[in-house]
């Protein structure tokens, strides 16, 4: 082993300068993100001031290859899945709509084509950004201003740097009608800065976020249509409807009197959870029929049953579990582990009093750790596993809601903000913006 070693080792020292000042790059679309060289080692880690490269034989040629390989993998696996993607979309107030629009004619007949379509916009406009975990640089990666198309500032994105948002595409017509015609659909946007898109399908006036798994190969869309959930999986590569199925049949067979609070896909990509909280108070006959909880399907709609009630039960010295707070599921690292928003309350304070916390499971049940939170909206894991983030919801005094974005590594427990936004009063000259996370990117 000890040999084994020294032969690599020899072999690194050997390899020329201009082969060790590659540069490992993780990417948003074709932008640079990060870039790692590694020529400082070749000069003052390992100096070799006879270098032997120069017609030595096949085997050492081969390790210097394996040398080279060894290196980008440790790069590429260290700048996996470390890219934060969120918008930022600006509302119009009263008065920034009214200043906006100025010098527009009050009348659509006294306006241009332009003019008239981007007065029908949901928002001013919205951004998508994606942010490092290596070095904190932020780039603007979409903006959907323009009279034309704008988007939901909620969605999905699939590690291979795309978003998959509900979107609305706008035009002038004069036929059978003149006016502007809106068309509803389920969009593709590349990450690159291009600001291009691609329809994928019609959506519904309904219709929900896409959800993604974690390898970006298939969508769940959840649609409450006729009184039912009817969820639809779909292949991202061709946008192909693989099954389609009702979820109130499980809400029936576990809990009639629950809601969906939450759903999305576990570690796996191919199983699905989704949590149920009872809807208002239950009288005693209808509470022996409900069990809320965290329950598991296939994508065809199989009932794989509920992550048991007890997994990951709050622990924590000092605190107690107030009982009228029902914990979150949040969901499911690369290992297996389970992650739960839930609360505890210090011992001797009232039970109003709650404090967030980050709780983790294991695999087997049980508790591993429990991490202090801001109080979070959602929570969005890392591919990687290694970072949380989400949205902190914090009231003023003059009972206006921040947003504040935060990154939580879940190895050290670190918390690092990175944008936060105040919504102004509606007299405010100033749109106001509102962040929203979409998830991960490699």
């Amino acid at each position: 082993m000890q040999r084994s070693a020294q032969f690599a080792a020899d072999a690194f020292r050997r390899i020329p300068p201009t082969l060790l000042s590659f540069s490992c790059l993780t990417t948003t679309g074709s932008r640079p993100v990060v870039n790692v060289k590694l020529r400082w080692y070749r000069r003052h880690i390992a100096p070799d001031p006879a270098p032997r490269y120069v017609g030595e034989s096949t085997p050492m040629r081969l390790s210097y290859l394996f040398a080279i390989t060894s290196c980008l993998a440790v790069c590429t696996c260290a700048a996996r899945a470390q890219t934060l993607v969120y918008s930022v979309s600006y509302a119009d107030t009263h008065a920034s709509f009214h200043a906006h629009f100025a010098n527009v004619s009050p009348f659509p007949g006294g306006r241009t084509h332009d003019e008239n379509l981007t007065m029908m916009r949901h928002t001013r406009k919205t951004e998508i950004y994606s942010v490092s975990m290596l070095d904190g640089k932020r780039t603007l990666v979409f903006s959907d201003e323009g009279p034309h198309f704008d988007i939901r500032p909620t969605g999905d994105v699939s590690s291979n740097g795309k978003a998959y948002v509900v979107g609305f595409f706008r035009d002038w017509q004069t036929t059978p009608i003149p006016g502007v015609h809106e068309d509803q659909g389920y969009y593709e946007i590349p990450l690159d800065g291009s600001n291009h898109f691609r329809k994928l399908a019609d959506a519904p006036q309904s219709a929900r976020n896409v959800g993604l798994n974690t390898q970006g190969t298939k969508a769940a869309l959840v649609n409450f249509a006729n009184e039912k959930y009817v969820v639809s999986i779909y292949s991202v590569r061709d946008w192909k409807l693989l099954s389609t199925w009702d979820f109130g049949k499980v809400m029936q067979t576990h809990c009639p009197d629950c809601t969906p609070t939450s759903s999305g896909w576990l570690a796996d990509g191919n199983r699905l959870y989704v949590s149920l909280v009872v809807n208002g108070e239950d009288d005693d006959d209808t509470a022996k029929a409900d069990h809320p909880g965290t329950y598991i399907l296939s994508q065809d709609g199989a009932d794989l049953g509920a992550i048991p009630a007890m997994t990951g039960a709050f622990q924590l010295a000092g605190y107690f579990h107030p009982n009228f707070i029902e914990r979150q599921f949040i969901g499911q690292l690369v290992d297996g582990r389970y992650l739960f928003l839930d609360y505890g309350v210090k011992q001797g304070k009232h039970p109003a009093q709650t404090e967030p916390f980050l709780v983790m499971a294991g695999t087997d049940g049980k508790l591993q750790k429990i991490l202090p939170l801001k109080f979070p909206v959602g929570g969005y894991i890392s591919p990687s596993g290694k970072f949380l983030a989400y949205i902190e919801l914090r009231q003023t005094p003059d009972y206006r809601s921040e947003l504040h974005l935060w990154v939580k590594n879940l190895d050290t427990g670190e918390d690092k903000e990175l944008i936060s936004t105040l919504p102004g009063p509606t007299s405010s000259p100033e749109p106001n913006s509102t962040i929203s996370i979409l998830g991960w990117i490699n």
